[in-house]
């Protein structure tokens, strides 16, 4: 919607040093959206009104023609010009030289010199309105017309700015912003809200009441058939009406917000559509038959022309305006052509009327007709507007028509009721929602100032809603503190530490844990997780060497095939290890998720009841296979170092004296212990179990209880300083026997000098499991450890016999504790 700031200035004093910016940021702030300001007039220097003194047909162009046109000067100046409608007499609006404009209204703005266009000098130019920026003032029929000023009325010479009187700054509001609030929809319920912002006083929309003469010529009845449709409806008939143009001061307003001027009457509704936000009608009363004026629902399949010529078919769901005989407009969206207002138009019938929201709506959605009138009406609008709409429209026509009169009653049909409260608004209840205190007389103020009455109480406020809110904008109280908060300012609140305390949410440790694994597994080592069922098959039980007496057998299984509840994660795993390597040579897959573990009680089944579920741990399964890969156990291992060094669990491999299952690899494996207590196992797959599962190359298995994890976990944040001085990197390779464990190699050189400050394991290998036999020199039973030492000082930079003397240290330490020497 266009919103013109010196329409405003009309009911609010608003100082000179106030901008209309200024006024359009705070609506921004506060009340609706203006997306920009247009200054009226811009671009308009050197273009005046001027006055076509003769046309004459160029001798050298079909098209075009010359002009002489005066503009307020001793001479006429001589203009080529091919407006389509240009006549002598004609009032235009004249670009002398100097002058900038836009070539028919587009690209950028060319500064106009004296040419010959085809061998006639031309010294300016006759304007269309875009080319001068007043596209949307004058809307162009054709695109070849030229902009015609004579139904203006205005001074030969006078600059066009000043004619025109485009003074003004026009806000384009963004209608989405305001679709809740209806007494937005006219410049004078837009002022309220100025006038509250700055704290001004809004002057009272003042109308003279209407009042007919004693002997009423025209005994004008209504008839509203159903009230719900049409809540109020008013009617007045005058007489002695001379249709001209309006005067300049509404001309002005109406151009500045894009509404086109067309006679007298007509102005006058579109004004207070735009003034007050109620939409009018005026019908030529010498084509309403008879003094009966009805609203009622169309008839089925009923025909209608509206105003612009078209012809619709209305549905017993549309509400239409009748006479004694025909319908003669669409309620609420559009009037008729058989009643329209034309120029022999004598006698004039007022229509200000309230219409139901939603059956509006519907029409002008079905119809495709949408309208001023229909957007307002689709909003709710205050019934009581009906009434100063109408009183203003007639005091302005006896304005303008010295000789009219008005010759019926004022007809008021009324219906309706509006939800005014009051509402009780308890103060610590809006300090709670605002989170500060805002003085109470300050509160009382600011609802004043919207029009909202407010009784004083103790604690709270009683505040009984305005009509022009309550139509289905305020209605609770906290709606009153939105009002409250966005006068205020919500720039004026202060940022302050919440009033309430605050307790921390509980955090589930194992669900941190579990999710910091999948990102190491993942990001870290290239890991992909899986979703595997709950369930397993007897088949399945059978290849891992597992007992079916140990799982629980469901009575109503989801998979037939698979009735058993999984005791471990590494079954279904191995189903996806022998299903991919169809289709890639390297797999790395791991899950999280639930086994069931029969021999222990879990929770109980219900509070008062005895029967317990079976527990159920939180593992994570992890399965490694790569085409050539000789040895998968120590890559799994690598996995395991890696996990346990990021959460801090002081750890064990051991190898398994007992083998407990048949899919464990008896030469490559190793339990993972703290103290004696066993929680995770590594292995590499056996080569009996890899045939029954029809996988054709070696594969490591990791298998690790979460739960137990947890509890020797120390994966606690620690802030250290980032090292100032360069850290040295050696690396060592030991021949040892098969049966040393890496960990226990490195918690040994962990512990020799504070300046190692990390071990890592970067290459196993063991000549037993190479196939061509190489590297037998290494000994019998022995195998290479290669590792990564790094050493370094927060202190200084390390020299390099510093770091020669702690490793000889190492060495020592190899040699004495795990009978060891450095491989050569």
């Amino acid at each position: 919607m266009r919103v013109s700031y010196n329409w405003l200035k009309h009911y609010i004093d608003l100082p000179d040093s106030l901008t209309p910016e200024e006024v359009a940021h705070k609506l921004t702030m506060s009340t609706v959206e203006v997306e920009n300001v247009e200054k009226q007039g811009q671009n308009l220097e050197k273009i005046v009104v001027g006055k076509v003194n003769s046309v004459q047909k160029h001798p050298n162009a079909d098209k075009l023609n010359i002009c002489t046109v005066e503009f307020g000067e001793k001479f006429p100046v001589q203009i080529v010009c091919g407006g389509s409608n240009v006549k002598e007499g004609m009032l235009v609006a004249l670009a002398g030289l100097g002058a900038k404009v836009r070539w028919h209204g587009e690209g950028e703005l060319v500064e106009l010199q004296k040419v010959k266009i085809r061998d006639v000098e031309s010294y300016g130019m006759i304007c269309a309105s875009t080319e001068i920026g007043l596209g949307q003032m004058f809307p162009l029929k054709d695109e070849k017309e030229i902009l015609d000023l004579t139904n203006l009325k205005l001074k030969v010479g006078q600059p066009l700015a000043q004619a025109l009187k485009l003074t003004d700054a026009v806000f384009d509001i963004d209608n989405k912003s305001m679709t809740n609030r209806p007494d937005l929809w006219g410049h004078y319920g837009l002022a309220r809200e100025v006038a509250a912002l700055y704290n001004k006083k809004l002057k009272i929309y003042k109308t003279k009441k209407t009042v007919a003469s004693n002997k009423a010529k025209i005994n004008l009845e209504v008839k509203v058939e159903d009230s719900k449709l049409c809540p109020r409806y008013m009617a007045v008939a005058i007489e002695g009406v001379k249709i001209e143009p309006s005067p300049q001061w509404l001309q002005s307003l109406l151009l500045a917000v894009g509404l086109r001027p067309i006679n007298n009457i007509v102005d006058i509704t579109n004004f207070i559509l735009y003034d007050l936000g109620q939409p009018m009608h005026a019908f030529d009363k010498t084509n309403l038959a008879g003094n009966k004026i009805i609203v009622r629902r169309a008839l089925k399949d009923e025909k209608f022309v509206t105003l612009d010529e078209k012809e619709h078919q209305l549905s017993e769901a549309d509400i239409v305006i009748a006479d004694s005989e025909k319908v003669v407009a669409l309620g609420g969206i559009m009037g008729g052509l058989n009643s329209q207002i034309k120029n022999d138009t004598t006698t004039v019938v007022f229509e200000s009327a309230n219409f139901e929201a939603v059956t509006v709506r519907k029409t002008s959605l079905r119809l495709g007709l949408r309208t001023d009138s229909s957007a307002r009406f689709e909003k709710s609008l205050d019934p009581n507007n009906v009434e100063l709409a109408i009183n203003r429209a007639v005091e302005l026509t006896l304005e303008m028509c010295p000789k009219a009169k008005i010759v019926s009653k004022i007809v008021d049909k009324a219906n309706f009721h509006l939800n005014q409260g009051p509402i009780e608004l308890p103060l610590d209840f809006l300090r709670m929602k605002i989170g500060m205190d805002i003085d109470k007389k300050q509160i009382i103020k600011i609802l004043g100032s919207l029009g909202f009455v407010v009784k004083e109480k103790k604690e709270s406020l009683a505040v009984v809603v305005p009509t022009w809110r309550a139509t289905k904008d305020i209605s609770i109280k906290e709606d009153l503190v939105e009002e409250i908060a966005r006068i205020y300012g919500y720039n004026n609140f202060v940022t302050t530490l919440p009033l309430f305390s605050i307790i921390p949410p509980e955090r589930n440790e194992l669900r941190l844990l579990e999710r910091q694994i999948k990102n190491i597994l993942s990001l870290e080592c290239g890991f992909t997780e899986v979703y595997n069922y709950s369930f397993v098959s007897p088949d399945t039980i059978k290849k891992m060497g597992f007992s079916a007496d140990k799982h629980i057998e469901l009575s109503n299984p989801i998979a037939k095939d698979k009735p058993y509840l999984r005791v471990s994660l590494l079954p279904n795993l191995l189903e996806n290890v022998e299903k991919n390597l169809h289709v890639a040579d390297d797999l790395k897959l791991f899950e999280v998720g639930k086994v069931f573990d029969i021999s222990k009680p879990g929770q109980r089944v219900e509070n008062n009841s005895d029967e317990l579920l079976p527990r159920q741990n939180t593992m994570l399964g992890l399965v490694y296979s790569a085409k050539g890969e000789e040895q998968p156990f120590y890559t799994v291992a690598a996995v395991v170092v890696e996990l346990m060094k990021k959460f801090g669990v002081e750890y064990l491999l051991e190898p398994a004296v007992e083998i407990e299952h048949k899919f464990i690899h008896p030469g490559r494996q190793a339990l993972i212990k703290v103290g004696e207590d066993v929680f995770g196992i590594i292995t590499e797959l056996h080569p009996q179990v890899q045939v029954s599962f029809g996988i054709e190359q070696r594969v490591g298995l990791l298998e690790l209880n979460l739960d137990r994890f947890l509890e020797y976990s120390s994966n606690k944040s620690k802030y250290q300083k980032i090292p100032l001085y360069p850290a040295v990197v050696r690396d060592l390779a030991f021949v040892v026997d098969k049966s040393i464990v890496h960990n226990k190699i490195v918690n040994a050189l962990s512990k020799i000098d504070p300046l190692i400050i990390n071990v890592e394991l970067f290459d196993v290998y063991d000549p037993s499991a190479n196939a061509q036999g190489k590297g037998k020199n290494l000994g019998e039973n022995k195998k290479s450890l290669a590792y990564h030492l790094t050493y370094q000082s927060a202190e200084r930079t390390l020299t390099a016999e510093e770091v020669d003397k702690i490793q000889e240290r190492v060495i020592k330490i190899i040699a004495k504790d795990f009978k060891g020497e450095v491989r050569k």
